[in-house]
C-alpha cells in the first residue's frame, strides 16, 4: 500500500507567478471536476524560487538594511542580546570540537591546521546565530530564512542538526519547542513547512502541509541529541526521534516504490516523485539503526536512493556525475523530471535543490563506508575541478535533462553550490587535494564573506563541519 493520504494543498503568496507556473506542475489531486479552484487545488510552489542573487553575475548585498515587514534593529538587538545570555556552555557527550575518522581515503584540507578548522567553524556558528535565530513570537527559537519575518521547515531541520553538532542544548531545545507548536495537519509529527510572524504569534501559512527534507533532518537531529545529552531528562529524545521517523515513513514514504516523496501532501501521481536533495544517505543509515522495528524498510529506502542516483550516472550523467532536482519514476527506473514539475523549468536540471547532492550522497561514504555511489560522487569530483577551474568558476546551475549534461546556464556563482563541492572534493583522493584546500579558503572568507544568506550560510556550516572532520554519527 502506498504510504500516504489525501492531498494537503497550500495556497499561495506569490501571486504572479501562480498562473504561468501551474500549467507545468505536475500532479496534484486526480478531480476533472470543472468547478474545483484551481488555486486549492495545484501542488505548492517550491521553496527554491526565493533563493538565488537579486541580480544575475552579483552576489546578494548584505550590507543593506532588510525589507519592510522584517525585523527593526531593536527587535534585532533585542533577540541577539537574548541569545547571548540563554546559550550558556552545557554538557555534552561531544561537544565540539569532536574529530572523527573518517572512511580511509578520505581527504581533509592540508593547508590549514585542525585547530584552525575548528576555530572557523566556531566563528561560523557564533554569526548564524546571531544573524538566523530568532525568537519572536514567544514559541521558541526559529531561523530567520528571508527578509521578513518568516521561517520553512527546511531552515528549521538545518539549525535543529546544527546546534546539536555545536554542543548547544539551550537553543536545541527551544527550537523543538518551536518544532512542537508547529506539526503538519497530515503527518501529526512532521513540520508544517511555513509560518510567519502574524498577530503576536508564528503562524502556519501557505497550507499546513510537509516537506520531507526538513523532517528527515529534524528526525536525525533528535538523534544527534540523544547521544548528546541522552533521553532521561525533560525531552525523550529518541521517543521523539522514532516518531517522526514512523511518520515519515508513513506519509513521506511511496511504500510501493520506497521512495522519498516531497511531503505529506503528496499522493496520486506525485507520490511516484523524489527529489535528490533529499537523498541524505548518512541519515537514512541512521534511521535503520535506531529505528529496530523498521530497519528493512529504511534500507529499501536507501536501496531505492542507490539505485536512482546510479540509473542517473549510468543514463545521462556519466561524465559528470551530476543529479537533477527532481525525479521521476519511469518504468522501473528513476529519472529527471521533464519541464517544471513543482518550482520552475529547471526541476530536471542541477539547480537549487540539488546543488545539495555533492554533500549528502557524500555522507554514507564518508561516515559508513557504504561504496554503492562513490562512483558519481568521484567522478564529480574530477569533473568539477576540470569544468570549474576554480571555487568561484562553479556555477549556480548545470544542465541535467534540458540541455548538454554539464553545461551551465547561468554566468554567475553562488555558496550555495560552491561548499557542497567540498564535501564531493573529500572523495576525490590526492588528485583533488589542492582543490580541497582551495575550496576550503574560498567558503571561510576567501571569496564569501560571514553573511551571505540564509541558504548559503546554513549549508555552508554543515560543510564545514563535515570538512573539519567533525561530523559524527548517532
Amino acid at each position: 500500500m502506498i504510504a500516504v493520504r489525501p492531498m494537503v494543498l497550500a495556497g499561495f503568496t506569490l501571486a504572479a507567478l501562480t498562473t504561468a507556473l501551474l500549467g507545468g506542475c505536475g500532479g496534484g489531486v486526480e478531480d476533472d471536476s470543472a468547478s474545483t479552484d484551481t488555486a486549492q487545488n495545484s501542488p505548492r510552489i517550491g521553496l527554491r524560487l526565493q533563493h538565488g542573487p537579486s541580480s544575475p553575475g552579483a552576489r546578494a548585498d548584505t550590507t543593506g538594511a532588510e525589507t519592510a515587514g522584517a525585523e527593526t534593529p531593536d527587535q534585532q538587538a533585542s533577540v541577539a542580546d537574548d541569545q547571548a545570555e540563554r546559550i550558556a556552555p552545557q554538557a555534552a557527550a561531544r561537544p565540539f570540537p569532536y574529530h572523527v575518522t573518517y572512511t580511509s581515503g578520505a581527504i581533509k584540507p592540508n593547508n590549514v591546521s585542525q585547530s584552525a578548522m575548528d576555530s572557523k567553524v566556531t566563528a561560523h556558528y557564533n554569526a548564524w546565530k546571531t544573524n538566523y535565530l530568532r525568537t519572536l513570537g514567544g514559541q521558541g527559537t526559529w531561523v530567520k530564512y528571508d527578509d521578513t519575518n518568516s521561517t520553512v521547515s527546511e531552515a528549521h531541520g538545518y539549525g535543529m542538526v546544527l546546534a546539536a553538532y555545536m554542543g548547544d542544548k539551550t537553543n536545541f531545545d527551544s527550537m523543538y519547542k518551536y518544532f512542537t507548536k508547529h506539526y503538519s495537519n497530515v503527518g501529526p509529527h512532521l513540520m508544517a513547512w511555513k509560518q510567519t510572524y502574524s498577530g503576536g504569534v508564528m503562524k502556519n501559512v501557505e497550507g499546513g502541509d510537509s516537506a520531507t527534507d526538513g523532517d528527515l533532518d529534524i528526525a536525525y537531529s533528535l538523534l544527534l541529541a540523544h547521544v548528546q545529552w541522552g533521553s532521561s531528562g525533560s525531552i525523550n529524545y529518541k521517543a521523539r526521534a522514532l516518531e517522526v521517523m514512523h511518520d515519515i515513513l508513513n506519509y513521506e514514504v511511496n511504500q510501493n516504490y520506497w521512495n522519498l516523496t516531497p511531503g505529506d501532501w503528496a499522493s496520486g501521481s506525485d507520490a511516484n516523485h523524489t527529489r535528490p536533495s533529499d537523498f541524505m544517505t548518512g541519515h537514512i543509515l541512521a534511521f535503520a539503526k535506531y529505528d529496530t522495528a523498521n530497519t528493512t524498510k529504511w534500507n529499501n529506502v536507501y536501496n531505492t536512493i542507490s539505485q536512482a542516483v546510479n540509473y542517473q550516472y549510468t543514463h545521462g550523467s556519466g561524465a559528470t556525475g551530476l543529479m537533477p532536482d527532481f525525479m521521476v519514476r519511469s518504468g522501473s527506473n528513476w529519472v529527471p523530471v521533464s519541464g517544471t514539475y513543482l518550482e520552475s523549468k529547471h526541476d530536471g536540471d542541477f539547480n537549487y535543490n540539488a546543488c545539495r547532492t555533492p554533500w549528502r550522497l557524500a555522507m554514507s561514504w564518508l561516515n559508513n563506508g557504504r561504496t554503492d555511489m562513490r562512483a558519481p560522487q568521484q567522478k564529480m569530483a574530477s569533473w568539477i575541478k576540470g569544468k570549474a577551474g576554480s571555487p568561484t568558476g562553479i556555477r549556480a546551475g548545470y544542465y541535467v535533462k534540458n540541455g548538454p549534461n554539464g553545461n551551465s546556464y547561468v554566468n554567475y556563482d553562488e555558496l550555495a553550490f560552491t561548499a557542497p563541492m567540498a564535501v564531493n572534493a573529500m572523495m576525490g583522493g590526492s588528485a583533488a587535494q589542492s582543490w580541497l584546500n582551495s575550496l576550503w579558503t574560498s567558503i571561510t572568507g576567501g571569496d564569501y564573506g560571514t553573511k551571505v544568506d540564509y541558504f548559503g550560510d546554513a549549508i555552508r556550516l554543515h560543510v564545514l563541519i563535515t570538512v573539519s572532520g567533525n561530523w559524527w554519527t548517532p
